[in-house]
Order: structure tokens, then C-alpha cells, then sequence
């Protein structure tokens, strides 16, 4: 119970994180990347090749994309996106690693490796620092980390912090080669900004520097705008809910906040399976979240969501998980359900929206 306790706070509030190293190293490098015959391949290369910005149009989807990183797994069975004919949805989930060596366990993201269910059909980047990643496109890897049997793992708290992601896709490795600039990747590097400040506010691992998350999208999001904020008192905490737009495209991005109470992080530890929108098996808390999530906020958004070209969702650790379940749900097309009626909405005149400002902090972020 103590070290659920621990691992609940460094979740939910960060660590303080020592100088970061070269902390990867792996036996061989077939052990850690994919093949250079794989990254050839014609399957793979779309996959790489597939960019947000000019790929978020797919009329069959609701939600086109979905970025997560470090999202906890959501349900017994892999969550799968309905609309499409190969039942995986586009976009990338990102978990991060580290390899100390060949001879002991691979560290990895607590959160990631938080419970013992699947995550979702989606392409799957485990994310490693100074050697090559390892990157399984089509429907990924729903059973990594907890289920993998090529390595032994073992969950790391400090791993879960987004300044790991960052360092990670900066310099992105497969196979010996930099594919940072890929666009499937450079955009899971863009979306991570708002993933992070999901939360309100950060301070830069380097610069010690406050960013809010209108400074976030100012900074590392040119082009975008945010066109909506919703603040909801659930008690255990006050959750955002935030709609970002491209000006060039007039794409959205819905973006989720993760854990970030004591009293929330109850929500992670839930045992109780729940059918959602038709699916079965679905993690008992993440599904009364997005429940009411969608009752109290969806009835503001649903205007703004209307006048998107496009909607993707992306979100880190709770909040990637919350993306992950709404995106299933809302491409299941089950009109008449009530969870997928609550979060349904139409596209009416797709149009440029208003930029709105950063509301004050809310008690949890100060």
C-alpha cells in the first residue's frame, strides 16, 4: 500500500528529475529496432508517412487521430476503431523505456504498465534514448509493456514524466536512422506540447521556465489556436477539457488532462469492469470519467466541435486513456447508445473559431 501511494504521488505531481543521460543501451541492434527490410516496406512507409494536417479528413472516422503518451490501459480486449476495415485506429501510442543493459530488466513508464489490461489497436512506438526505438505500426502492440514476453520489465515512475517523451522524439531512432522528422512522428512531437499542457501549467526540465498551455501552442504549435477551454469540478479534482485548431486546415484537436490529484488518481485503481458505448470489459473508472466528462462538458464543446474540419484527440497518462475510449466511441457509429449520443456531435459549417484565452488556474494547479 505505501508504494501505491508513492507511485500515486509522482504520477500525479511529477518528480524532481536528475540531469538526463544516455540511459539506453541494448544488447544488439535487432533486439531494439525494427528491420531495415521492415522500414522499407511499402505498409510501414504509409504509416510513417501519414500527417495530421493534411490526413485528418477521413468523412468514415469521427476522431481521425489519436495521440497518446503514457496512457494506462483500458479494457480486457483491445479497444478497436469500429469505422475502419482494418479495426485499428490512425495515430501513435507512445510509451517510454529505458535499457540499462541486455542482462537486466527494461525500466518502463509506470503508467503505461499501471494494470493488467490490453490498450487499444494503434500503432505503437516504444520510446528509447540514445539507441533505436521500437515502432509497431498497423494495430501495434495492444498487450506492451505488461504483456510483452521478449523482455523482462519492470515499472518506472520517474519514466511517466512528459520531459522523457520530449527527449525521446526529438531524436528518434529506428533502425540507425533519425525519423524525428517523419510526419506521423514530428506530429506526435508537436501534439505531445498539448498532452503536457493538458495540466494547466508546466516548468521546463531546463529552463525552469512556467508555460501555460496558451504559451505551449504560441511557442511550439504555429498555426494553432485555442478556440475552447471547460473546467468541470469532480471533486476529486477539476478536470479540463480543451479544443485546439489549425488555422491552415481548420482540423481540431480535443485534448484531455490526466491525473492530477491524490484524490483523482482513485480513478487509475477502479476493479470494476464496465460495458461503454458497446464495448465490454471496459476499465470502471475511466469510464465513469468520460461519462460525466461528456454529461456536463460535451453540451459547451458540441457547438465548436461542429464547426471543425476534422477531430483528433490526444492526451498523456489518464488523460490518454479518457482520448482513447472516447475515440472508440465515438467511431463505433452507435447512434441510440446512450454514452456514444452523450459525446456525438455534427460537423455544421466548418469555419475558423475565435481564439479564447487561458482561464485562471484552478485550485489543483497553482
Amino acid at each position: 500500500m505505501l508504494r501505491l501511494f508513492v507511485v500515486a504521488l509522482a504520477i500525479c505531481f511529477g518528480t524532481d528529475l536528475e540531469e538526463l543521460g544516455v540511459d539506453d543501451e541494448c544488447g544488439s541492434t535487432g533486439s531494439c529496432s525494427l528491420t531495415a527490410l521492415q522500414l522499407r516496406s511499402r505498409k510501414i512507409q504509409d504509416e510513417l508517412y501519414q500527417d495530421f494536417e493534411v490526413s485528418g479528413n477521413r468523412s468514415e472516422s469521427k476522431v481521425t487521430f489519436i495521440f497518446t503518451f503514457g496512457a494506462v490501459a483500458t479494457s480486457k480486449e483491445p479497444l478497436e476503431d469500429l469505422s475502419q476495415p482494418s479495426r485499428s485506429f490512425t495515430g501513435l501510442r507512445c510509451y517510454t523505456e529505458a535499457i540499462d543493459n541486455s542482462f537486466f530488466p527494461r525500466r518502463t513508464d509506470a503508467g503505461s504498465d499501471l494494470n493488467l489490461l490490453m490498450h487499444p489497436k494503434v500503432a505503437t512506438l516504444a520510446l528509447h534514448l540514445g539507441k533505436d526505438s521500437e515502432f509497431y505500426p498497423g494495430e501495434g502492440r495492444p498487450d506492451l509493456p505488461r504483456h510483452g514476453t521478449e523482455a523482462i520489465r519492470l515499472p518506472d515512475v520517474d519514466l511517466h514524466d512528459m520531459k522523457h517523451y520530449f527527449i525521446r522524439l526529438e531524436s528518434l531512432q529506428l533502425d540507425g536512422e533519425d525519423v524525428s522528422h517523419m510526419p506521423l512522428f514530428e506530429s506526435a512531437h508537436k501534439f505531445a506540447n498539448l498532452a503536457w499542457g493538458a495540466y494547466e501549467k508546466q516548468t521546463h526540465w531546463q529552463t525552469k521556465q512556467i508555460l501555460r498551455m496558451e504559451d505551449l501552442i504560441l511557442k511550439n504549435l504555429k498555426g494553432w489556436r485555442l478556440v475552447a477551454q471547460e473546467q468541470q469540478d469532480t471533486l476529486q479534482a477539476v478536470d479540463n477539457l480543451w479544443l485546439v485548431q489549425s488555422e491552415k486546415t481548420m482540423n481540431c484537436m480535443l485534448v484531455f488532462e490526466g491525473t492530477h490529484s491524490v484524490q483523482e488518481f482513485e480513478v487509475n485503481l477502479r476493479p470494476k469492469m464496465e460495458t461503454y458505448c458497446g464495448f465490454e470489459d471496459v476499465h470502471g473508472g475511466y469510464a465513469d470519467k468520460l461519462f460525466w466528462l461528456m454529461k456536463h462538458s460535451m453540451p459547451k464543446l458540441r457547438p465548436k466541435l461542429g464547426k471543425c474540419k476534422s477531430v483528433a484527440c490526444t492526451g498523456h497518462s489518464l488523460g490518454g486513456s479518457l482520448c482513447e475510449v472516447f475515440a472508440a466511441c465515438a467511431n463505433s457509429g452507435r447512434k441510440g447508445n446512450l454514452h456514444f449520443d452523450l459525446q456525438d456531435w455534427t460537423t455544421t459549417d466548418t469555419k475558423l473559431m475565435p481564439i479564447v484565452r487561458q482561464k485562471p488556474l484552478s485550485r489543483d494547479n497553482h
